[in-house]
C-alpha cells in the first residue's frame, strides 16, 4: 500500500483505537491476547482497507491469536468505528509480523559468529 502523510496519520489513529478496543472489548470475549503488540497499521489510499501487523513473544501463540482476530474482525471493526472519525471504517486484515522474529534470528546468528574462535593464518 502506498504510504502518504494522510495514510500514516490515519494508520496511527487506527492503531491507537485498536489498542483501546483490545484493552476494553476483546478481553471480555474470552480471548487471551497475552503480550500482543500492534507493530504497525497500513491503510490503503482510499481509506477502505487497513492491514494490521501484530507480533508477540511466542510465535505459535501469536499466529493463533491472529487467526482468532481474523474471525472476529467484524466485531472489532464495529468497535473501531465507534472510536475513530472517518467517513467509513476501514476493513481490517490482521497479519502476523515476522520482523521481530527475523531480527532475533539474525542477532543470534551474529552472536554465534562472534563467538567462534578466529583462526590465525
Amino acid at each position: 500500500m502506498r504510504k502518504t502523510r494522510r495514510t500514516s496519520r490515519v494508520g496511527e489513529s487506527v492503531r491507537d483505537a485498536l489498542v483501546d478496543v483490545f484493552r476494553h472489548e476483546i478481553k471480555d470475549l474470552d480471548l487471551d491476547l497475552g503480550l500482543l503488540s500492534i507493530t504497525g497499521v497500513e491503510v490503503s489510499p482510499d481509506m477502505h482497507f487497513a492491514r494490521v501487523f501484530v507480533s508477540g513473544l511466542d510465535e505459535k501463540q501469536t499466529q493463533d491469536i491472529v487467526r482468532e482476530l481474523q474471525q472476529r474482525k467484524g466485531f472489532i471493526r464495529s468497535q473501531l468505528g465507534k472510536r475513530i472519525r472517518l467517513r467509513s471504517t476501514p476493513e481490517l486484515d490482521f497479519k502476523f509480523d515476522e520482523t521481530t522474529m527475523r531480527a532475533g534470528r539474525i542477532e543470534d546468528l551474529l552472536a554465534d559468529i562472534n563467538k567462534e574462535p578466529k583462526s590465525e593464518d
